[in-house]
């Protein structure tokens, strides 16, 4: 028969109460052995937590603007390599193609002719490119593309310059699609937004912009450059070579300047990449400052954690056997 006064149930409930708190302890002194950090910032901080709750919303904070420093460098990367794609024919056909027509050879300007289109459609590719499925150079029309197809465009300048009467006129009409603010490009070939993407905050109080628009003074620059070419190698004035090289001259003198154009926007663009990486570096430093003051007040000594898993651990187990002991207890043991 056990004995089950209310003395023997009174120890034995204490004990359990006692083997759950030991338990708990034990739990966390296994945690604080593994992590080397404090599982409580009041015992941590001995009551005062506002130093501790304040390095942490910092450290959060960091995080944000190391995340958004992440996702504007890829943005912004992006946009230099695509204003290189658009460079690197205007600076090969910006040579070669005033030095055909100069000499007047027509085969060549031809050549260079079906080059520039080729490059007008590479070009508009290339500006509508996306990074994380958002539009890179539509401005804050993130989720449209920046300009209308090549196809779409180059059939708009086709038609222009087949119903020129003259070579002057052809000129004449491409330079006004690609610059009134009326014309054909900013009406139906951009579609983007005239606003620009929204600035990004990369650190406290230091705000970034970024990301050309497509229509850009230097960008578009590039397109009509390429455009007076480009409707010569789409059939205008066949036939009629002094027009024709007439356009072509145009063209190369336009490639020119476009080509300056684009390398003043890399350069505008590798600042921002520059003040991305000093925001990175920032960030970086701080994180780190804020770590070591963290760890200064939740670090834990390895030794002291071990020591205290062994004492609880012998405690508990002490427990164990005391409440092992009372309930083995009988009247015929007793007695």
């Amino acid at each position: 028969m056990k004995v089950t006064g209310s003395s023997d149930l009174g120890r034995l409930a204490g004990l359990r109460r006692a083997a759950a708190e030991t338990r708990a302890g034990l739990d966390r002194a296994a945690t604080e052995m593994t992590t080397g950090e404090n599982t409580s910032r009041y015992d941590a901080t001995s009551g005062n937590i506002t130093r501790i709750f304040a390095i942490e919303r910092e450290l959060d904070r960091n995080a944000v603007f190391a995340g958004t420093i992440a996702l504007t460098t890829v943005r912004v990367d992006t946009a230099q390599n695509v204003l290189g794609l658009i460079l690197s024919p205007l600076q090969s056909l910006s040579s070669d193609l005033p030095s055909a027509v100069s000499i007047g050879d027509v085969s060549s300007s031809l050549v260079h002719a079906r080059a520039a289109r080729n490059a007008f459609a590479d070009t508009v590719n290339a500006l509508n490119t996306q990074t994380g499925g958002l539009s890179l150079f539509a401005g804050a029309a993130t989720d449209s593309p920046a300009l209308a197809s090549a196809e779409t465009i180059l059939g708009e300048l086709d038609g222009l310059a087949t119903s020129a009467g003259t070579a002057a006129e052809a000129i004449a009409a491409i330079d006004a699609y690609f610059t009134a603010p009326d014309g054909g490009f900013f009406t139906r070939g951009y579609l983007g937004s005239t606003d620009d993407l929204a600035a990004v905050d990369i650190g406290a109080g230091r705000r970034l912009d970024y990301a050309p628009r497509a229509d850009a003074a230097e960008l578009v620059d590039a397109l009509r450059s390429e455009a007076l070419a480009a409707v010569v190698a789409g059939g205008a004035f066949a036939g009629d070579e002094a027009a024709r090289m007439t356009l072509l001259g145009a063209a190369g003198t336009a490639m020119l300047g476009a080509k300056e154009g684009i390398l003043d926007l890399r350069s505008a663009v590798g600042v921002t990449q520059e003040a991305l990486e000093n925001a990175k570096a920032a960030r970086t430093a701080e994180k780190d400052t804020l770590d070591l003051a963290r760890n200064a007040i939740m670090t834990v000594d390895p030794t002291e954690a071990a020591a205290t898993y062994q004492a609880l651990e012998t405690q508990l187990q002490a427990i164990y056997t005391v409440t092992a002991r009372l309930g083995e207890l009988s009247y015929v043991r007793y007695m």
